[in-house]
C-alpha cells in the first residue's frame, strides 16, 4: 500500500485512530501521481522518436542492397511522408509536456481533472496517429509496390498471367493488407501494454478526484 493509498483510507474512515486527513492531501498526492505519470508518457513518446529516426537514419547511411527499396525510400512521397511524421511527433511530444507542466496540486480539483482528460485524450490521438498514418503509408507503399517492383513486372511481361492480371492484384493486394493488419494490430498491443497501463493509472486518478468532487 503506498502513501496515496493509506491517506484515502485515513480519508474514509476518518476514525478515532487517525488524525483528520483533508481532501487537499489526497488531491496533492493524486496531483504529484498524475505528474509523474504524464512525466513518462513524455519520456517514452521522446525515446520512441529517438529510436525511430536512428532507425531511418542508419537505413538511410548505411542503404539498401536491394534497387528497388533504394528507389522507394529515397522517392518524394517518402520524404514527404517522413518529413510530415516528424513534425507530428515533435507537436505530440509539446503537447505532452504543455500537459505535464499544466498538472499542478495548486490548481483546482475541476482544472486537474480536465487537464488529466486532456492528457488522456492526447495520448489517445498520438496512438491512433501512429497506428492510421501507418496504415494509410503501407497501403500507398503497396500500390507503388505493385505497380514498379522489378519481379512483379517481369512476371507480367512474361505473359504467365495474361488474362488474370486483375485477379493477381488484387489478391496480391488483399494478401499484403492483411499482413499489414495483422502487424498494426500487433503495434498497437504494444501500444496497449506501454501506454495503456499508464493511461489507467490516470484514469483512475480521475476516477478518485471526481468522487471527492460528489
Amino acid at each position: 500500500m503506498d502513501q496515496l493509498d493509506i491517506l484515502k483510507e485515513k480519508w474514509n474512515t476518518q476514525n478515532r485512530e487517525y488524525p483528520q486527513v483533508s481532501a487537499d492531501n489526497i488531491k496533492k498526492m493524486l496531483a504529484q501521481k498524475s505528474t509523474s505519470i504524464v512525466k513518462w508518457l513524455l519520456i517514452i513518446a521522446i525515446i520512441e522518436f529517438a529510436v525511430m529516426s536512428s532507425i531511418n537514419f542508419l537505413y538511410s547511411f548505411l542503404g539498401s542492397p536491394d534497387e528497388f527499396t533504394r528507389e522507394l525510400m529515397n522517392s518524394n512521397f517518402m520524404k514527404v511522408s517522413w518529413a510530415i511524421h516528424i513534425i507530428a511527433i515533435i507537436y505530440f511530444i509539446y503537447l505532452f509536456y504543455k500537459n505535464y507542466k499544466n498538472i499542478s496540486a495548486t490548481q483546482p480539483t475541476r482544472s486537474l481533472m480536465k487537464n488529466i482528460i486532456k492528457t488522456r485524450k492526447t495520448m489517445k490521438w498520438y496512438i491512433w496517429y501512429n497506428i492510421i498514418g501507418g496504415f494509410i503509408s503501407g497501403m500507398i507503399t503497396t500500390v507503388y509496390m505493385l505497380n514498379n517492383h522489378p519481379l512483379i513486372n517481369e512476371l507480367m511481361e512474361s505473359g504467365k498471367m495474361d488474362g488474370h492480371e486483375t485477379m493477381f492484384y488484387v489478391l496480391t493486394f488483399l494478401i499484403l493488407t492483411v499482413i499489414y493488419i495483422i502487424f498494426l494490430g500487433f503495434i498497437y498491443l504494444i501500444y496497449m501494454l506501454i501506454y495503456g497501463i499508464l493511461l489507467k493509472r490516470l484514469k483512475a486518478n480521475y476516477d478518485e478526484l471526481k468522487r471527492m468532487e460528489v
